[in-house]
């Protein structure tokens, strides 16, 4: 009988190990779709998402990922606003930008001067670095006007939280990453597997322009929450539009993913292997659809190739609390 145990013994650790990563695979996705169905309610409404991990357990993932979107919004000039550091630079091609103001988590942002309290930033060349103490959680925007107050160009950058659940094997941990709409596996010993992407996509109106949408979802915990392998209250903190656009160009799109360094390069090889092939095949006429800023590689961001230049935009920041 000992014989007959010992010979059994490895068909039952991997049947107990499909057991874990079925049941871990289909938690994440059932969670994934109610937190989506959470995030389109209107503000205070949700619903109670019945979950659990049997021996495993779901953690906070704060700031597991950073978004930049900027794009020309009005006129004719080309803006350009990136990070150095810890501060901002920005700069104006035709030197039709003016002034900057900047937010963070929806307060406007100043500075002293000479005892005044002053919440513009006034451009005094093509170029200039504004590296006053900035500090913020979730959103920080950065508007640039032209002479008549109008904004010419906005850039944001927004911090996303997520979860991890985790179901241990046999040997390691099976994990599977919610983050940003996204569902991110990870079993031992094996390459990740994306289930779904963040929602960034492109259409074409009946009258031939296109529209540029990014869905942004930000998962809310408290920092002392504990045992969220259980029941959890999802509620919606509402929506923030965040880029509602008409005629948008020049489009940079950045990304800091952390956790699994080949999550972001597979990001961008998703939205825009279009754009690798016609490349290949030396034929960009006409293409319409995202494709790399600057080398080849994404590293600089992601673009909007479309004809005519302009475009509407569309960036949405969804909010989600989650309470055990």
């Amino acid at each position: 009988m000992s014989a007959v145990v010992v010979f059994l013994q490895p068909f039952v650790i991997d049947l107990n190990d499909n057991r874990a990563w079925a049941a871990g695979g289909v938690t994440a996705e059932q969670m994934n779709e109610r937190i989506l169905v959470v995030a389109g309610m209107p503000n205070g409404t949700g619903l109670v998402h019945q979950t659990g991990i049997p021996g495993g357990s779901i953690d906070v993932l704060f700031n597991i990922e950073s978004w930049t979107i900027g794009a020309d919004i009005y006129g004719v000039d080309r803006v350009e606003v990136f990070r150095n550091g810890s501060g901002i630079v920005v700069s104006s091609d035709n030197r039709t930008a003016e002034t900057i103001e900047i937010w963070t988590d929806g307060d406007q942002a100043g500075y002293w001067d000479d005892g005044i309290w002053t919440t513009e930033w006034s451009m005094t060349e093509w170029q200039i670095l504004i590296d006053d103490p900035l500090s913020y959680l979730s959103t920080l925007r950065v508007d640039v006007l032209d002479r008549n107050g109008t904004t010419i160009h906005r850039w944001m950058e927004v911090n996303i939280d997520g979860l991890r659940l985790s179901s241990p094997l046999a040997d390691g941990t099976f994990v599977v990453d919610l983050s940003n709409g996204a569902i991110i596996e990870k079993l031992p010993n094996k390459n990740l597997a994306i289930e779904s992407f963040p929602r960034l996509s492109h259409r074409e109106t009946i009258n031939g322009g296109h529209v540029v949408r990014f869905v942004l979802l930000d998962i809310d915990v408290d920092s002392a929450a504990t045992e969220l392998n259980k029941d959890l209250d999802l509620t919606s903190r509402g929506s923030e539009m965040l880029f509602d656009v008409e005629n948008a160009r020049n489009l940079v799109l950045g990304m800091d993913i952390g956790g699994e360094s080949t999550v972001e390069p597979r990001y961008i090889d998703h939205w825009t292997s279009e754009h690798e092939v016609l490349i290949a095949t030396g034929d960009l006429e006409g293409y319409t659809g995202f494709g790399p800023r600057g080398p080849l590689s994404g590293s600089e961001g992601l673009t909007f190739h479309s004809n005519p230049e302009h475009f509407q935009l569309e960036v949405l920041l969804q909010r989600v609390e989650v309470v055990p």
